[in-house]
């Protein structure tokens, strides 16, 4: 399933991403799909990270459910 989002773009941000964009021989809206799923991914990552550092670090008083979310969220993904 895919939503349609609109989004409001300073003009000097849109001319970047039309370069971009033209420059990699894709669509706009490819391009922002890309980036907005490159920065989910790098987000989920770091946040998985933090729940193992945290695990590691003192399991017993780490929230378990918490991290077991964390994990859940990126096999979504």
């Amino acid at each position: 399933m895919e939503h349609a989002l609109t989004v409001r773009l300073p003009d000097l941000v849109y001319q970047a991403a039309r370069n971009m964009a033209e420059r990699q021989g894709i669509s706009i809206n490819r391009l922002v799909k890309e980036a907005i799923s490159e920065k989910a991914e790098r987000s989920l990552d770091e946040r998985l990270s933090q729940a193992y550092d945290l695990l590691a670090a003192d399991s017993e008083e780490t929230e378990i459910e918490s991290a077991f979310a964390i994990q859940a969220e990126a096999l979504l993904l």
